[in-house]
């Protein structure tokens, strides 16, 4: 062989071997955005439901410490979710009924505790409270529908070289 056609080998070689290291970390880049993705979409989900846990289980302070936290994957999910899904909604929605959990478990606390006199109608926070509740609930399990698709790996397959 002459010198020319070891030159064209080698360099033949080396490209080949450059595109398939570049066509590699192409590919690993694109896994690890699909995989911060998943993690950002899932600790919305894992926000909401522990807002929700908190509102049955958690003394006021705790609910709005867990609310505060859900406010911000709550703002956060508009640039998450297609606006078509409807999660951002349905966000704002758990959001609102947090708050009016919040406000009547506060207003009882307050009250149980003479802390406050007794001016406010518990009554009617009361049963405001239980219809939050309730929705509460409904509003995150169709959240677990509009994030569905955002959250499970069924199309998601290891890469390889060669497909």
């Amino acid at each position: 062989m002459d010198q020319a056609t070891i030159t064209l080998i080698v360099s033949v070689v080396t490209l080949i071997s450059t595109f398939s290291v570049a066509y590699a970390q192409m590919k690993i880049a694109s896994a690890k955005i699909k995989l911060d993705l998943y993690n950002k979409r899932f600790a919305v989900y894992i926000s909401a439901l522990e807002y929700y846990q908190a509102t049955w289980y958690e003394s006021p302070d705790r609910m709005k410490e867990k609310g505060n936290q859900f406010v911000k994957f709550y703002r956060e999910s508009k640039f998450l979710f297609e606006p078509s899904d409807g999660a951002y909604e349905t966000l704002g929605k758990i959001q609102k009924n947090g708050a009016v959990i919040h406000s009547y478990e506060m207003h009882n606390h307050q009250r149980e505790n003479h802390l406050a006199d007794d001016r406010l109608c518990l009554k009617e926070l009361h049963r405001s409270s239980v219809a939050a509740r309730e929705e509460f609930e409904t509003n995150l399990l169709e959240l677990e529908k509009q994030m569905d698709k955002y959250i499970q790996f069924k199309t998601i397959s290891g890469w390889k070289l060669l497909q």
